[in-house]
């Protein structure tokens, strides 16, 4: 099987039937980093942490610094919980001489890993570089909206969505009505056409959203006494 086809059917079938494959293919041609670090990340993906870790340690003492092992290794440091680590691992390759696909990549899990450390400001910097760098990439824009709500900065956080509100994204129209709600407009038509796409977070968008509604009315009725 080709990179794409095992990639494909670990997406879209048989998961174990791919690992068994990608495990052959770094079995054949064991001085690719290519086969490594689609293992790595299927083992992550699978949540085999132990094995991702050794498969990892293994490559990367075969190639080292390899970018998109390194990425990888950083990936599965989070995915643990071990945000300092990740942080060591993924900053390295956050600069121009890495490639601007991957680039963008650990940029956006570099902010992940600030945003896990509750460190918001360092968070909205590297999710700000992810999103230049992809600017259709929603998870990087989802972010960086989401951060910039966090630091009462709405009206960039709804001007960096408008873009992408026309996929009809879920998480997009959840993001983008939660902004509007924030700015006193409605957005509960977004928030409903995200419903049947997302309804977890169509759930909670609207608690969040009839909270802010109240503190809206508090704020417009302590102006009015005054």
């Amino acid at each position: 099987m080709s990179k794409t086809d095992i990639i494909d059917e670990f997406n879209n079938g048989d998961k174990q039937k791919a690992i068994s494959a990608a495990v052959a293919e770094v079995d054949a041609h064991p001085h690719d980093y290519h086969p490594y670090a689609v293992l790595s990340a299927m083992l992550i993906n699978m949540r085999d942490y132990d094995q991702a870790a050794e498969l990892l340690d293994k490559a990367l003492g075969l190639f080292h610094e390899q970018p998109e092992l390194r990425y990888n290794w950083g990936l599965l440091a989070y995915q643990q919980g071990e945000y300092k680590d990740a942080l060591a691992r993924l900053l390295p390759i956050t600069g121009p001489d890495t490639k601007k696909s991957l680039r963008g990549d650990a940029n956006y899990m570099v902010a992940l890993s600030y945003q896990g450390l509750e460190e918001p400001l360092r968070a909205l910097a590297f999710a700000m570089t992810a999103h230049d760098l992809n600017p259709q990439a929603e998870d990087a824009t989802i972010l960086t909206a989401n951060l910039l709500m966090a630091s009462g900065a709405f009206a960039e956080a709804k001007r960096m969505l408008q873009p992408l509100v026309k996929h009809g994204s879920g998480q997009v129209l959840v993001a983008y009505g939660m902004v509007l709600g924030a700015l006193g407009e409605d957005g509960s038509k977004y928030l409903d056409a995200a419903k049947d796409a997302d309804p977890d977070a169509y759930k909670r968008a609207r608690e969040l959203l009839a909270f802010m509604n109240e503190q809206h009315k508090d704020a417009a009725g302590d102006t009015d006494g005054k």
